[in-house]
């Protein structure tokens, strides 16, 4: 992977940085939302938005206030499509034009150890199957990429759906040697467009990324 564009099959522009307490250097009403936060979540909040004007700018997009909405997500403005993801010192913003797309997904997570009581929480049944045919100094990391994937997955669907899903609501079909995956709901009655999405992942340092675009409905 040259860049996190590459995730994506659609023009989008991207931005990363490492978070920083950025207090005035965002939107008076954007510091209203985390002015009581713990200093780490306020970096990462305001380092979101400045890495998101900055993608704005190289579309030619106006900077604008970006505010949560109730769900957590950012309110995007009119036209725009996007998705912030922060990790462990790192944040990243890809933003894209609608249309062609109607929404975006980025995940990024850092590699580290997981408990192993995670397996069971992320992994449906078929999936821990098939984390057991795979090496066992793989294992670990493959549940991150699963636990990434989904997460994309998630952002990239909520928009358009609204629910709420589990992590063992979604099922993944993983092709780890082409670097992408088809992620499929389990629950009934989802909205057909995003019921089944496909997606793109890359492991670069020291950290695993994932995308998932739609652009039809």
């Amino acid at each position: 992977m040259k860049g996190i564009a590459d995730l994506y099959r659609n023009a989008v522009q991207t931005a990363e940085a490492f978070p920083r307490l950025a207090d005035t250097e965002i939107y008076p009403e954007e510091f209203a939302c985390i002015q009581r936060a713990v200093p780490k979540r306020r970096a990462e909040f305001a380092t979101g938005r400045i890495l998101a004007r900055k993608a704005f700018a190289a579309i030619g997009t106006p900077s604008v206030v970006l505010l949560p909405k109730a769900s957590g997500a950012t309110a995007w403005p009119p036209g725009i499509v996007g998705s912030i993801s922060h990790t462990d010192g790192y944040c990243a913003v890809v933003v894209g034009r609608t249309p062609p797309l109607y929404s975006l997904g980025l995940d990024v997570e850092t590699l580290h150890v997981l408990e192993a009581s995670m397996t069971e929480f992320i992994l449906t049944d078929r999936e821990q199957s098939w984390l057991q045919d795979q090496a066992r100094e793989l294992r670990n990391n493959l549940v991150l990429l699963i636990f990434s994937c989904k997460e994309a997955y998630y952002k990239c669907q909520h928009p358009i759906s609204e629910g709420f899903l589990e992590f063992r609501d979604v099922e993944l079909e993983l092709d780890l040697t082409h670097c992408n995956f088809e992620a499929r709901v389990l629950k009934d009655r989802w909205p057909a467009c995003v019921a089944r999405l496909s997606g793109r992942f890359a492991f670069q340092g020291g950290r695993v990324f994932s995308g998932v675009e739609l652009d039809r409905i």
